[in-house]
C-alpha cells in the first residue's frame, strides 16, 4: 500500500497490483475504493489502485468534486515520478479522469473510459430509458422477474443481474462484497466540465462500452466520443457496467491492445 498527500493536504492511499508499465485506475461509485476493480481481468500492467478522497484508506476531505479529485492524480503522478501516465476510469471514475486530461494533457500518454457514467451527459430525445433497455435486453432470462422487482425498489445488490448483464457465481460475490462506500455523489457531481474543455484532450481516448450496459446506456459513449478530439468506441460484446467480472478475457484484451498502440 502506497501513501501521498492529496491536493488539499489529506493522506491518499493507493496498492499496486501486477507487472508491467504503470496503469493510473481511478474507480467510480462515486465514492467507491478501488478494490472493487480487482486486476481488470489480469491485465499486462501494474495497476496503480488510488483509493479517491474519504474512501477505503485515504482520509476525508473538504471537496470531493470531480473536478478537485483531478488535481489529485497529477499529484499522485509526480509521486510515482512518472514523466506522463496511463490512465483509466471506470464508471464517474471517468470524470476525474477527463478533468485531469483537460487540465495537464502534456502529463498524460492515453486514457481508458471504462463503462464511463451517463450522468454529466445530457438525455437525447429519442434514447431509450433504462427501463426499455433492461426489458428489451433481458425480459428472457430466468433471472429477469426478480431482479426487475430489485430494481424497482433500488435494492441494487440484489438488482445485480440487470447491472451485470448476467447472472453467475462471480457477479453474486462480486456485488455483495462487504465494502465501505462515501455517500458523497451530490458533491461529487456539483462540478461541472464543460464539453469545450475536452477540446485540450488530444491524446488517444478509448471508450469501452458493454453493449448491454443500462447504466452507461448506447447513446452516451456516441456523444462523449463526439466531445473529445482524437477518442474512439470500443464495444465489449454482451457486457455490462462491470466486464471484468462477466469478460474478463474480453477485457483484458481489449485493454492490453489499446494500451499497447
Amino acid at each position: 500500500m502506497g501513501v501521498y498527500t492529496s491536493a488539499v493536504g489529506t493522506e491518499l492511499h493507493y496498492e499496486l497490483r501486477g507487472s508491467g508499465p504503470l496503469l493510473i485506475c481511478h474507480p467510480g461509485g462515486p465514492g467507491r475504493p478501488a478494490s472493487y476493480l480487482d486486476d481488470l481481468g489480469g491485465i499486462g500492467h501494474t495497476l496503480v489502485l488510488l483509493d479517491p478522497r474519504g474512501t477505503g484508506a485515504s482520509e476525508p476531505a473538504s471537496s470531493y468534486a470531480f473536478t478537485d479529485l483531478a488535481d489529485d492524480l497529477e499529484l499522485l503522478r509526480m509521486h510515482l515520478g512518472a514523466e506522463r501516465i496511463a490512465v483509466l476510469g471506470h464508471s464517474a471514475g471517468a470524470w476525474p479522469v477527463l478533468a485531469y486530461a483537460a487540465k495537464r494533457p502534456d502529463r498524460v500518454s492515453r486514457l481508458v473510459l471504462l463503462t464511463p457514467s451517463r450522468k454529466p451527459i445530457p438525455q437525447g430525445g429519442d434514447e431509450p430509458s433504462q427501463d426499455v433497455l433492461v426489458k428489451r435486453w433481458f425480459a428472457a432470462e430466468p433471472w429477469y422477474a426478480s431482479a426487475k422487482v430489485a430494481w424497482d425498489a433500488e435494492d441494487f445488490p440484489a438488482a445485480a443481474p440487470l447491472i451485470y448483464a448476467a447472472d453467475t457465481p462471480a457477479v453474486r460475490a462480486h456485488a455483495a462484497r462487504p465494502e465501505i462506500t462515501t455517500d458523497y455523489a451530490a458533491d461529487f457531481w456539483s462540478a461541472e466540465l464543460d464539453p469545450g474543455d475536452l477540446a485540450a484532450v488530444g491524446v488517444p481516448v478509448t471508450i469501452m462500452a458493454g453493449d448491454r450496459d443500462v447504466v452507461t446506456g448506447l447513446a452516451a459513449p456516441h456523444v462523449l466520443a463526439d466531445w473529445l478530439p482524437n477518442a474512439a468506441i470500443c464495444w465489449l460484446p454482451d457486457a455490462g457496467h462491470f466486464p471484468w467480472v462477466t469478460h474478463p478475457d474480453l477485457t483484458r484484451t481489449a485493454i492490453d491492445e489499446v494500451l499497447a498502440g
